[in-house]
């Protein structure tokens, strides 16, 4: 062991998300999750396009929010997420279509799928791109 803060951790890793962040993923994938199952009777097309408006208008409107309440909060950049979002949601499209070939539970599958997606994914997102004025995080 060489001593260094970093010592127990591979070359180049990031550390772990704060617990209110990893909080605040599971959250959002669990809301996530649950909007895709509660509209699991409407065509999947036209659900996976209505969950899309969702995920990518609600967090540009809160961003939007707190640049007027001068909040400072890290994020990824916005054109990252958006193309992880939209990407999240064609592979639920996906899934949901393959699934119900197979399955009745395909909405809750996929729904499960998108929640775990969201906790376990957004705060590698999170930790890995830090905020580009270079403060802190406020959230963890």
């Amino acid at each position: 062991m060489t001593g260094a803060p970093t010592a127990g951790r591979a070359p180049g890793a990031t550390p772990a998300a704060p617990r209110t962040v990893r909080l605040a993923y599971t959250g959002i994938g669990l809301l996530i999750g649950a909007a895709w199952l509660v509209g699991r009777d409407v065509p999947p097309v036209e659900h996976a396009l209505r969950l899309l408006v969702v995920v990518v208008v609600v967090p540009a409107l809160m961003r939007l929010l707190r640049r007027f309440r001068a909040v400072a909060v890290s994020h990824p950049p916005m054109r990252l997420l958006i193309v992880a979002k939209v990407l999240l949601v064609a592979a639920a499209l996906g899934l949901d279509v393959l699934l119900a070939r197979w399955t009745d539970w395909a909405a809750a599958l996929t729904a499960l799928a998108l929640a775990l997606a969201v906790a376990l994914g957004g705060p590698v997102l999170h930790t890995r791109f830090p905020p580009p004025d270079g403060t802190a995080s406020s959230t963890g």
